[in-house]
C-alpha cells in the first residue's frame, strides 16, 4: 500500500521565540488546565522497551524517580528554545532580504573559511543586520531579534560580536550534521541514512519554521489511505504537533512577508478535499511548547472569531524544478478555505520567485486552538471519545533521541481515538507503544532533479 523507499525532507524548523506567557489569551490558559506530566504507568511499557538502550531516562524504575525526571526533562527541552532563536537569527543573516540588498549566501557552511573566520560576504551581512538592529526598524523579524538580544543582556556595542560568534557556531554545527549524514551514507543499508536523519537534531536548539511542501506529502499520503479505506471517514478533531511559524528557513529563507503559520490550514484543506470531514464540526488543536507560536495562533483564531480573514503568502522558487503535482498543489492551495488575495511585492534579490497569496476565511481561522504542551513530557486529559482522529508531526520528532521519540509515541497514542491515524515525516523507533500499529511508509517527491521529498510514516491506533 505504501512505498518502502524513503527520502527525508531537507527542510528544517528554523523559528522559535520567547514571548511572555502573559501575552497568551485567557482561552489558552484555561485550556492548559488539562495539561499534566506523563505518569509512570502511562509510559512503563516504553521504558521497558528501551531498558537496554542506555539513553537518559530509560533506566528509571518506579513512579517517584519518574516524576522527578520528567519534570527536569521538560525544563531541559524548553531551555532549548533560546538556542533555536539564535539559529533563526543566523539564518536571517544568511538569507534575509528584508533588511539588506546584499547578495544572499548559498548555505551556512559557505559563511566560514577553513580558518574558522567568517568570509567577507558573511561579515558584510552580519554588519548589515547589526546596523538594522541599531535603527528604529519596523521590520517584524528585526524587532524580534532586537528584543531577544535585549533579553539576553547583549550590550549594543557587543551585538556584532555576538552575531559573528553565533554564526560561526551555527555554521560549524551545520557542517557536523552534514558529516554525520555522509558517514551514515557510506553504509550499504540505506536505512542507516534514515535512522541518522531521524534523530539528527536531538541536541540542537528547538527551531520552528513552516513551509508548504511537507503538507503536499501529507495530503498525498492521506489520499492513498482513502483509496485503501483505512483512514477514518469522519474526522472531527485534528492535532498538529509543532505547527510552525515562518521566520527564515534554511532551504529558502524568505523573510519579506509577515510571520505566518500554514500547516493547520493545509491539514484542514486536505481532509475537506478528501471528504473526510464536515467543515461545521472540524477543529484543529496546535500542540506546541513555544509561546510565540501559541500566541500567534491564539491571535489569528481570536480575529477569526471576530470575522477577520488570515492571509498567507505562498512563495515558489521557479528554478527549483518542482514536480508537476507539487506545482499543482501550490497553485490550488487554499482554494477550499478562502479566496485569492493580493500578493506582496517580491524583492529584486529573489529573482525567479513566484508568489501567491490566499485569504483564509474567518470561519476556518476561528477553528484553531493552541495548547501549550511538550509532546515528550506532557499530556492532556480529554473526555472519552473526545481525543484526536488525526495527528500530524512533521520535522518535529527529529529533535529528540529514540527514547524521547518513544515517549512521544506513547503520548500520541493516548491522545488518539480508536482507529485514528498518525502521520510523521521521519523514521520512528520500532520500539513503541503497542497501541500504535505501523501501516507503512510513503515517499513523495517534490523535485526529480534534486531528489528532494518526504518520507511519510503512517500509524493507526488499534
Amino acid at each position: 500500500m505504501l512505498s518502502r523507499k524513503a527520502h527525508i525532507s531537507k527542510a528544517t524548523k528554523i523559528f522559535a521565540a520567547t514571548c511572555s506567557l502573559a501575552l497568551l489569551s485567557p482561552a489558552i490558559l484555561s485550556k492548559n488546565e488539562a495539561v499534566r506530566y506523563l505518569r509512570y504507568a502511562e509510559v512503563e511499557q516504553t521504558i521497558r522497551l528501551f531498558a537496554d538502550s542506555g539513553l537518559p531516562g530509560s533506566e528509571i524504575v518506579g513512579p517517584d524517580a519518574w516524576d522527578a525526571w520528567i519534570r527536569e526533562q521538560d525544563q531541559q527541552v524548553r531551555a532549548r528554545i533560546d538556542r533555536g532563536v539564535e539559529d533563526s537569527i543566523s539564518n536571517l543573516i544568511l538569507y534575509g532580504t528584508s533588511y539588506t540588498n546584499l547578495p544572499r549566501l548559498e548555505n551556512a557552511e559557505n559563511a566560514v573559511k577553513e580558518s574558522g573566520e567568517l568570509t567577507t560576504r558573511a561579515r558584510a551581512r552580519v554588519e548589515a543586520l547589526a546596523a538594522a538592529l541599531e535603527s528604529a526598524s519596523r521590520n517584524e523579524r528585526v524587532r524580534f531579534a532586537k528584543k531577544f538580544l535585549v533579553q539576553k543582556s547583549i550590550a549594543s556595542n557587543q551585538v556584532a560580536t555576538f552575531l559573528t560568534e553565533n554564526l560561526k557556531r551555527f555554521a560549524n554545527e551545520q557542517r557536523m550534521y552534514q558529516e554525520k549524514l555522509e558517514e551514515a551514507g557510506k553504509a550499504a543499508d540505506s536505512m542507516e541514512v534514515l535512522l541518522a536523519r531521524g534523530t539528527l537534531y536531538q541536541s540542537r536548539g528547538l527551531s520552528v519554521d513552516t513551509s508548504l511542501l511537507p503538507n503536499y506529502a501529507l495530503e498525498d499520503t492521506l489520499q492513498s489511505l482513502v483509496t485503501k479505506t483505512i483512514v477514518p471517514t469522519h474526522i472531527k478533531r485534528i492535532a498538529v504537533i509543532g505547527p510552525g511559524l515562518d521566520f527564515s528557513d534554511k532551504r529558502d529563507g524568505y523573510d519579506f512577508y509577515p510571520l505566518q503559520t500554514i500547516q493547520p490550514f493545509a491539514v484542514m484543506e486536505a481532509v475537506l478535499r478528501l471528504k473526510l470531514a464536515n467543515p461545521q464540526d472540524m477543529t484543529v488543536t496546535a500542540l506546541d511548547l513555544n509561546p510565540a507560536v501559541n500566541h500567534h495562533i491564539s491571535t489569528l483564531a481570536r480575529k477569526g472569531r471576530a470575522g477577520h480573514t488570515y492571509v498567507v503568502q505562498l512563495p515558489r522558487d521557479t528554478s527549483a524544478t518542482w514536480t508537476l503535482p507539487a506545482v499543482a498543489y501550490w497553485e490550488h492551495f487554499g482554494e477550499l478555505l478562502g479566496a485569492r488575495a493580493k500578493a506582496l511585492p517580491v524583492p529584486s534579490a529573489l529573482g525567479g520567485v513566484s508568489l501567491r497569496a490566499v485569504a483564509i476565511a474567518a470561519k476556518y481561522a476561528s477553528r484553531l486552538t493552541p495548547l501549550d504542551l511538550d509532546i515528550v513530557t506532557q499530556t492532556a486529559d480529554f473526555p472519552e471519545a473526545q481525543g484526536f482522529d488525526l495527528v500530524i508531526a512533521t520535522n518535529v520528532l527529529i529533535y529528540y533521541d529514540r527514547f524521547q521519540q518513544g515517549l512521544a509515541m506513547a503520548n500520541i497514542a493516548r491522545l488518539m481515538n480508536p482507529h485514528a491515524i498518525f502521520l510523521c515525516n521521519s523514521v520512528l523507533p520500532a520500539q513503541h507503544d503497542a497501541q500504535l500499529v505501523f501501516l507503512g511508509r510513503r515517499t513523495v517527491r517534490y523535485s526529480e532533479a534534486e531528489g528532494y521529498g518526504d518520507d511519510v510514516v503512517v500509524y493507526q491506533k488499534n
